[in-house]
């Protein structure tokens, strides 16, 4: 008997043991668990989702006058009640080299049957588009004939055109002309603090905007300083190189408001052509 007795005592104590080294449950908690901080990413953005078709742009009919028209599109249109404009295609590229996406975009003006497309820059300020109020190509029947207009890799728009030379007025409409040029395009800041200018940056530097016709059939030689814009300060183009200069037709939007300064064509000697800004003499 005394050992049936020392055994369950024995029993109980080892059942007891066990008991108290069983872990401890703790109650489920409804409580929430706190959620993960929203980390909001507030470094500037580009163009990339701006909507071109419902902003207020700045255009120049016809691209040789110094007034604008203040456009205020919705939906991609617009009207005066006689004129009609249109937002065409748009093309992302990085312009001024500030790492932010910035774009060229096409526009439609429609007068009865005449009918012109000008492509415009566009920068980002710190995710708020940036129009360039100098159109950067610009296509109209019995004109110039543009083919593209295209993102160039490491930044800048490529236009290929064909423009009509001195002495091709009187093509048909139905004819293109037989200036080909395709030109790199970027911005550049310059003349005063926030004034962005067109320049053109390949094949040859020189001013990035519409370039007039010829007006004389002779050229002549210069060995003086050419800028991309009128601005001793801005970048010079010419390389110290002898080339040769050309006037050209006489635009009212390059005139009065740049005194001292004329644009000029130029050409190397492999008859590669465009335009530069020179200091008059």
């Amino acid at each position: 008997m005394g050992a049936l007795i020392a055994g369950l005592a024995l029993s109980a104590l080892l059942v007891a043991c066990s008991e108290s080294a069983a872990p401890v449950q703790e109650a489920p908690s409804d409580a929430p668990a706190p959620e993960a901080e929203e980390i909001v990413d507030e470094s500037p953005t580009g163009l990339e989702e701006t909507d071109f078709g419902n902003l207020t742009w700045s255009i120049r009919p016809g691209g040789n006058m110094p007034e604008t028209v203040q456009v205020e599109f919705e939906d991609g249109v617009a009207t005066d009640g006689i004129v009609q404009y249109e937002v065409g295609d748009v093309v992302h590229t990085e312009l001024n080299d500030d790492a932010l996406m910035d774009a060229a975009a096409q526009i439609f003006i429609i007068d009865g049957n005449a009918v012109e497309e000008q492509w415009y820059l566009w920068l980002s300020e710190e995710g708020d588009p940036k129009q360039v109020t100098l159109p950067v190509a610009r296509a109209a029947h019995c004109g110039t004939a543009l083919h593209s207009v295209e993102a160039v890799d490491g930044g800048g728009v490529e236009i290929h055109e064909t423009r009509r030379h001195i002495g091709e007025s009187g093509l048909a409409c139905s004819e293109t002309g037989t200036d080909e040029r395709v030109r790199t395009v970027i911005a550049v800041e310059a003349r005063n603090e926030g004034e962005w200018w067109p320049v053109q940056v390949d094949p040859r530097g020189g001013f990035g905007g519409l370039c007039p016709v010829a007006s004389d059939y002779e050229s002549v030689t210069y060995s003086g300083p050419l800028h991309a814009v009128p601005d001793a300060e801005a970048m010079e183009v010419s390389g110290g190189e002898t080339t040769w200069v050309f006037s050209v037709e006489p635009w009212p939007i390059y005139g009065e408001d740049f005194p001292g300064w004329v644009l000029v064509g130029v050409h190397d000697q492999e008859g590669e052509m465009w335009c530069a800004w020179a200091e008059a003499q």
